[in-house]
C-alpha cells in the first residue's frame, strides 16, 4: 500500500478550530508532498476502459473505487437496480457530526473511436502543455517536479474520474493535517450518466433509504471560462420531437403540380412559423404556464456575473442574444426553448430537381425549464399541430387517409429526456456553501443560477427530496465527450484544496 493511501485509513479527527486558509494550505502542503502518488491513482483509475453498455467493465471500475474506499476506510458497496449498471456507494460516519454531505460523479465514459484520438484514449498518457499546441508526451513526468500546466489525456480524464479522485486526496489531506472531515460524507457514484442515466429513479428508489443527506454535492463540468469556480444550481431538462409533413404518396413535377399538390416543405415552414418568433419567443398556447418565475436572488447572481457573458456571445460569432437586445445569456437560458435542429425537404444545390417533395420532416429540440412537465408540453405541442388544421399520426399516413386529410402530421417524441431541476437559490445550505467555495479560492466564485445545458438529475431532487449543487474543479477546455478529453493537472490540484474546504466545514448555519 502507497504511504499516501496509509495516511486515508489513519484515525479520525475532528473538531477543528482552523480557518479555511489554515486547511486550503494544509490540503496543498498534503499534495504537494504526494503528488506523485495522487497521479498514480489517478492513471490506474483511467486505464480502466467505462464504456456504460458494457457490464464486466463497469463491475470492474465499480470494484476498483470499491478497494479505493477501503483503504481510506470508507464503507463502500456497489447498488443495483434490475439491469442498470452498478452504481456504487460509500459511507464515512463522522463521530459528532450533524451534518450529511452526498458526493456524487459518475464513473462511465463516452464510447470511444481509438482512430480519432492522437494516443490510446485508455492508456493514459501525460503531456506538457495542450495537444493543439504541439505539446509532446512526457516520457517519464512522475519522476520529477511535476507542472500543473502539464495535462493527462484519456477518457474520463475529466469527466468524471478526476473530480473522484479529488475528493478522495482532499479527505487524505484532511486526515493528515488533524482537520477532519467534519461532516459526514455519502457517496453516490454512477455507472450510466453518459447513457442518458435510464435507471437512476429506479436506482434511488430502490435504495432510498441509503441516499438521505442534507445536500447533494454534484462534481461534474468543467469550472467557469474565466477560470473562476462555478456553484451551479440548476439545469435545464431536455426532449425533442421529428415532425413530417406529409403531401402526395409520390414526389411529383413540379409543373404538373405546381398549385395542386401540397407542397409539405412550405407547410413546414408556416408551421414552424406557428411554432416561435423570430426572437425565440414559443407561440404555443400554454407553453410557458408552468414556468416558474426568477427569484430576486437568482437574478441577483445573474447581474453579478453567473456567465462569462461576453466571451460565450463573442466566442461562436453571436451579435446578441436571440432573445431580445439587451438581454443577458444567463436571462436567455433561464427560460424554455424551442430549437430548430435539422430540416429536410427535396432538393438543394446543383442537384436541385423542379420537383414537389412527398414529405418535409424537421426535428424540433426542447429545453424546459423548472415548472415545466415534459407530459404537458408534448400535450400542448400535439394540440397546436391540429390547432393548426393538420390530423397528427404516430405512423405514416395510408392511401385512404391521402385521400381523407388535406393536412397530415406524423410527430414521433423522444423516448428519452428529462424534466429540469434546481434549487432554491436562497436557500441557507446554498448560500453556506457560496461562502466556503468563495473563501477557499483566490479568485470570485461565480453562482449560476441554472445552466443552459441538461443533466439527469430531476431523479435526485424528486425522489430524495433534497437540495443539491453542482461544484465542478476540471478545466473548461478539456475536451470532454470527445477525442483526446484531457485534465489540466492544476485544476485536479485546485479541486483537491477546494473539496478540503468544503468537507473540513461542519455546516453547522444559523
Amino acid at each position: 500500500m502507497k504511504t499516501w493511501i496509509a495516511l486515508a485509513g489513519a484515525t479520525l479527527l475532528t473538531g477543528t478550530a482552523l480557518g479555511q486558509t489554515d486547511v486550503t494550505q494544509a490540503a496543498r502542503e498534503f499534495r504537494e508532498a504526494n503528488e506523485a502518488a495522487i497521479l498514480t491513482e489517478t492513471l490506474d483509475f483511467l486505464r480502466l476502459p467505462n464504456v456504460a453498455d458494457n457490464r464486466e467493465d463497469m463491475l470492474a471500475n465499480a470494484r476498483h473505487i470499491i478497494a479505493l474506499m477501503e483503504a481510506r476506510g470508507i464503507e463502500g458497496r456497489i447498488l443495483e437496480a434490475g439491469d442498470a449498471s452498478p452504481a456504487v456507494y460509500g459511507e464515512l460516519t463522522v463521530p459528532g457530526a450533524t451534518r450529511t454531505l452526498m458526493l456524487y460523479t459518475h464513473y462511465d465514459g463516452q464510447p470511444v473511436e481509438p482512430e480519432n484520438w492522437a494516443s490510446d484514449p485508455f492508456d493514459p498518457v501525460i503531456r506538457a502543455g495542450r495537444l493543439e499546441n504541439g505539446a509532446e508526451i512526457i516520457a517519464d513526468p512522475l519522476a520529477g517536479e511535476i507542472d500543473p500546466d502539464w495535462r493527462i489525456y484519456g477518457r474520463s480524464s475529466s469527466d468524471d474520474k478526476s473530480p473522484l479522485i479529488a475528493m478522495f486526496a482532499a479527505i487524505d489531506a484532511l486526515r493528515a493535517a488533524g482537520q477532519g472531515p467534519n461532516v459526514n460524507i455519502r457517496f453516490f457514484l454512477e455507472g450510466e450518466e453518459e447513457a442518458g442515466s435510464p435507471h437512476l429513479r429506479d436506482l434511488l428508489e430502490a435504495h432510498r433509504d441509503l441516499l438521505q443527506a442534507d445536500l447533494w454535492l454534484i462534481a461534474d463540468g468543467p469550472i467557469d471560462t474565466r477560470g473562476d469556480p462555478r456553484v451551479l444550481l440548476g439545469v435545464r431538462g431536455v426532449t425533442s420531437m421529428q415532425v413530417t409533413i406529409h403531401g402526395a404518396e409520390r414526389v411529383l413535377h413540379s409543373g404538373h403540380y405546381g398549385n395542386v399538390a401540397p407542397n409539405p416543405a412550405a407547410r413546414l415552414a408556416h408551421l414552424i412559423a406557428s411554432m416561435r418568433d423570430e426572437t425565440g419567443r414559443v407561440l404555443v398556447e400554454g407553453f410557458y404556464d408552468d414556468v416558474l418565475p426568477i427569484s430576486e436572488t437568482a437574478r441577483g447572481y445573474l447581474e453579478a456575473g453567473a456567465f462569462d457573458e461576453a466571451s460565450l456571445l463573442e466566442e461562436p460569432g453571436i451579435a446578441r442574444t436571440e432573445w431580445g437586445p439587451g438581454a443577458l445569456y444567463g436571462e436567455a437560458v433561464m427560460v424554455p426553448a424551442l430549437n430548430i435542429l435539422g430540416l429536410d425537404a427535396g432538393t438543394v444545390g446543383p442537384g436541385t430537381r423542379n420537383a414537389i417533395p412527398d414529405r418535409a420532416s424537421a426535428a424540433i429540440g426542447f429545453r424546459v425549464v423548472p415548472g415545466m412537465s415534459l407530459e404537458r408540453l408534448r400535450e400542448r405541442m400535439n394540440a397546436h399541430i391540429e390547432a393548426q388544421g393538420y390530423v397528427v399520426l404516430d405512423r405514416e399516413p395510408t392511401d385512404a387517409e391521402r385521400l381523407e386529410h388535406t393536412h397530415i402530421a406524423e410527430v414521433h417524441w423522444e423516448s428519452a429526456g428529462y424534466e429540469a431541476a434546481s434549487t432554491e437559490a436562497g436557500h441557507p445550505l446554498i448560500g453556506h456553501l457560496v461562502e466556503l467555495v468563495d473563501e477557499a479560492s483566490e479568485r470570485p466564485v461565480r453562482v449560476v443560477p441554472l445552466l443552459g445545458g441538461s443533466l439527469p438529475l430531476a431523479p435526485i431532487s424528486d425522489v430524495t427530496n433534497t437540495p443539491f449543487a453542482i461544484v465542478p474543479v476540471v478545466n473548461p477546455d478539456n475536451s470532454q465527450h470527445a477525442p483526446n478529453e484531457n485534465l489540466r493537472i492544476g485544476h485536479l490540484w485546485d479541486g483537491i484544496e477546494l473539496y478540503a474546504a468544503i468537507l473540513a466545514d461542519d455546516w453547522e448555519t444559523d
